[in-house]
């Protein structure tokens, strides 16, 4: 639909940073949060206090010669909820060298604690590690605000003798943790490398910003880095497609969307299926050769995943229907899109069936 938040496929093409949410009160200025700083790495770990435990065996306390990742999120936070896959993904694969802690608290933006427990529940092995029901917002204070960390998701690494090893996004753990686990991470050169590549991907000259400039020399870079960090790159194959797409190697890009889609599906993503399928069918965006079976695939799964009860997916399989020419299908899709979307958004969806009848 016209007014849905840009595609996830084409939202990595303007990134210029980690996508991080806020995660704090409006009226408390990031200044005032980096003056309070008190944590840095190489201080102790603090404690954990928890209320409730919503997943995993209870942590109560951290364990020498044990490398853990407390890691911030709510349910408001689409980044927190993107990071969940790659966080359970290392949970698998270091298994007992590493306890993942998903720590969430309550706050003014509805992450509650029915909230929260809904959506471990519903996530099951997406979220594959031990979640946290902070203890009136004591965890997040003695580790967030403490840092000077405003935004989520962050992580928190701490290595086998209980010191703070790592701050920052979790999209870097891959790169980290390799280390810590091995005893070989050194805080200052390691965390200076993390910034060093942070910049090769998101700064002025970055490969994000290279592939809105030059998506062949970006694509080249980005072959680079996935030679460099291939765990670190695993996770960014929708740029890589964008790139695929934009420098012409149709082929090369419909197999490696057939395989985005197939890893969302697993990971029982709708929003990223349906960000893939709208990307190629919304008739704002300029796309010139439209991949339509791949925006069928992804767009048939996003409705299993979302069992057809979201109006805006069933929106974009109707879109998917029309641009195919299958009128019938996608009006008798669109009206069940109209049914399903919540009153806010009936109107525009509405129109675009108003518009498939018109034209039928």
């Amino acid at each position: 639909m016209r007014i849905r938040v840009p595609a996830l496929i084409v939202a990595a093409l303007i990134t210029a940073a980690p996508a991080l949410a806020q995660d704090k009160a409006p009226d408390k200025a990031p200044a005032k949060a980096a003056a309070a700083t008190t944590l840095k790495v190489g201080d102790a770990v603090p404690a954990l206090s928890v209320s409730k435990w919503l997943k995993g065996t209870p942590v109560m306390s951290f364990e020498k010669n044990k490398v853990y990742v407390v890691e911030f999120w709510a349910t408001w936070c689409g980044p927190c909820i993107a990071s969940m896959p790659h966080l359970s993904a290392l949970q698998k694969e270091y298994k007992d060298k590493v306890t993942i802690i998903g720590v969430t608290s309550e706050d003014t933006r509805g992450n509650t604690l029915e909230a929260a427990t809904k959506m471990v529940a519903d996530k099951g092995d997406t979220m594959g590690y031990t979640v946290a029901w902070d203890n009136e917002r004591s965890t997040n204070n003695a580790f967030m605000k403490a840092s000077g960390q405003g935004g989520i998701p962050c992580s928190f690494v701490v290595d086998k003798q209980g010191k703070i090893a790592y701050i920052g996004h979790p999209m870097f753990l891959d790169v980290v943790l390799d280390k810590v686990v091995d005893g070989k991470w050194d805080a200052a050169a390691d965390s200076e490398n993390i910034k060093k590549v942070e910049g090769q991907l998101f700064g002025k000259e970055g490969l994000y910003a290279q592939a809105q400039e030059d998506p062949k020399a970006a694509l080249k870079t980005y072959n680079e880095l996935e030679g460099k960090y291939p765990k670190l790159m695993a996770d960014k194959g929708d740029l890589k497609y964008n790139l695929l797409v934009k420098t012409g190697d149709a082929a090369g890009a419909h197999k490696l969307g057939m395989e985005l889609v197939d890893k969302a599906a697993k990971e029982k993503n709708a929003q990223t299926l349906n960000a893939i399928a709208w990307g190629i069918v919304d008739p704002e965006a300029e796309v010139k050769s439209k991949d339509l079976e791949l925006a069928m695939n992804a767009a048939d799964e996003a409705v299993k995943v979302s069992g057809g009860k979201d109006g805006s997916i069933l929106d974009t399989l109707a879109r998917v229907y029309w641009v195919k020419g299958d009128k019938a299908k996608a009006i008798e899709t669109q009206k069940k899109a109209v049914d399903a979307a919540p009153e806010g958004m009936k109107k525009q969806l509405q129109k675009s069936l108003d518009e498939y009848n018109s034209e039928k």
